[in-house]
């Protein structure tokens, strides 16, 4: 069985190996085992705190084959985007020109920096070994996520997002950087995405324009790839747009990928949670999958079985029951698939 639990400190090497399969791809996961040692301890604290409102604390998920221990993908919450340090985004803007002598208006696109979305509860650090791609386990692990911070609401706020990798090519050249983000750091894409997933972000604030950046002003090939997401995470925009995420206003600040956001009651999947209780089957109807994700305290994990649901009773086999250790008293959800 393949499920998605909170990372361990003895996954750190695992996820390293994990880490750099991504690349950039995945700026909150970087290849540096401090940074994930640190991550990992992170996310056990905050899964052990009784929280009654969203703060700093950060949740890290790891997609594990239980019979080999293997961990084959990652995904994290924070359950506030900008609690420690602002969290920096482009946002689309429309600057109004006008002038009467000239009989002129004029409705001009600019981007500008801003920390909107800092609060906002943020989906990071997604990867799945590309084996699995075509699988079932990449929803596994946005609706593990998903379902985690439905059950859990007084954990993280009202509004989600998630930032999408834009474009770039395997050397590592992004078009929105080279014409924008270089002119004022002066470094490489791939260098300043390591900064941005190991360092303070105040060096954003340092360095990223105060003013508007008149669109019509940069070069075609930046704005030609504005709001696109890149090949690699076009897997995750489609899960999440499924439940209704939208990428509407902000664009990521290095490479100008999309930033989905949704409300939490507006998801598709806050309409189809069940609470349930699990038996063994005994039906002969036709199997169907289902997510089920099992609260246990402040802990909590999912993944993905083949049952029956009858009322708010879910039909699985025996061997589900004893690999999944179940027991009366845990809080069970499921999500038809």
């Amino acid at each position: 069985m393949i499920i998605l639990r909170p990372a361990k400190l003895n996954d750190v090497s695992n996820l390293e190996r994990l880490a750099h399969q991504s690349g950039t791809i995945v700026s909150t996961l970087p290849a540096k085992r401090s940074h994930l040692f640190n991550k990992v301890e992170r996310s056990i604290t905050s899964f052990e705190q009784d929280v009654d409102t969203a703060g700093e604390e950060s949740y890290l998920f790891v997609l594990e084959e239980t019979l080999t221990g293997q961990i084959l993908g990652t995904g994290a919450v924070n359950a506030l985007a900008g609690n420690r340090e602002p969290f920096y985004a482009f946002r689309n803007d429309i600057k109004i020109h006008s002038s009467r002598e000239l009989n002129v208006h004029s409705r001009i696109h600019a981007l500008t920096l801003n920390h909107d979305l800092s609060d906002h509860s943020q989906l990071c650090s997604f990867y799945i070994v590309p084996a699995l791609a075509d699988s079932l386990y990449p929803s596994l692990i946005t609706l593990g996520r998903l379902l985690f911070m439905s059950v859990f609401p007084m954990r993280f706020a009202n509004e989600w997002m998630a930032v999408l990798p834009g474009i770039a090519d395997q050397q590592g050249r992004a078009p929105f950087w080279e014409h924008v983000g270089r002119k004022f750091f002066g470094i490489d894409y791939n260098q300043v995405e390591y900064y941005n997933g190991t360092r303070n972000k105040t060096f954003i604030a340092e360095m990223m324009p105060y003013h508007p950046l008149y669109v019509a002003l940069i070069n075609e090939e930046a704005q030609a790839v504005m709001g696109l997401v890149h090949k690699d995470a076009e897997l995750q925009c489609s899960l999440l747009s499924e439940q209704g995420f939208e990428a509407d206003k902000y664009v990521e600040i290095f490479d100008a990928g999309p930033i989905l956001t949704a409300q939490r009651n507006a998801l598709s999947l806050s309409q189809k949670i069940q609470q349930v209780k699990v038996t063994i089957i005994v039906s002969n109807n036709t199997l169907q999958t289902y997510l089920i994700g099992l609260a246990d305290g402040n802990s909590f994990k999912a993944c993905l079985v083949q049952g029956v649901l009858q009322g708010n009773q879910l039909q699985v086999s025996q061997d589900n029951i004893e690999q999944l250790n179940l027991n009366p008293e845990q809080r069970i959800f499921c999500i038809k698939l």
